[in-house]
């Protein structure tokens, strides 16, 4: 057991655990879970807590240390940073994977803009046609009414 201020409280809760084959279990007689402390007093020391200590359904406050507490110096400031510097690690990591995928979307959104861009010409094209079938077409009508004028009505 260690000594710490939290050992008063880690005492009470032991008495009431029960282990099988080197499994902890709590009064909610789920296996306690084994899991590693990262902050700053403790890093990578490790605790036994109830699985239940976590959920919302059912609280349960078992909580014991599986190992000695590191005394201050190097190898606990050396652990904190070991830490910070594979947390930043896996936010490059991150970081990169984002950039990624930004890439890959700006690359699908220029695909999208060519195509929208393409659409533009094409209907600017077509309205471009259809400006000089109209064109045409008011040629021949005004022709047609030239002719009827003229003609007195026998164009044929």
């Amino acid at each position: 057991m260690s000594s710490s201020s939290s050992t008063s409280r880690n005492q009470l809760q032991v008495t009431h655990v029960q282990s099988r084959e080197g499994v902890k279990v709590c009064d909610c007689v789920v296996p306690a879970k084994e899991r590693t402390c990262w902050k700053i007093t403790n890093p990578a020391r490790r605790f036994w807590n109830c699985q239940n200590s976590m959920t919302r359904l059912k609280k349960c406050s078992f909580f014991e240390w599986k190992d000695e507490e590191q005394a201050e110096g190097y190898y606990k400031n050396l652990l904190n940073s070991l830490k910070q510097k594979l947390d930043a690690k896996e936010d490059l990591y991150e970081m990169n994977n984002l950039r990624r995928r930004i890439v890959e979307v700006e690359f699908l959104l220029l695909q999208e803009q060519y195509k929208v861009a393409r659409s533009e010409k094409e209907v600017y094209d077509a309205r471009k046609a259809i400006g000089r079938y109209m064109m045409i077409v008011a040629l021949l009508f005004a022709c047609l009414v030239i002719c009827v004028l003229k003609l007195g009505g026998d164009c044929t």
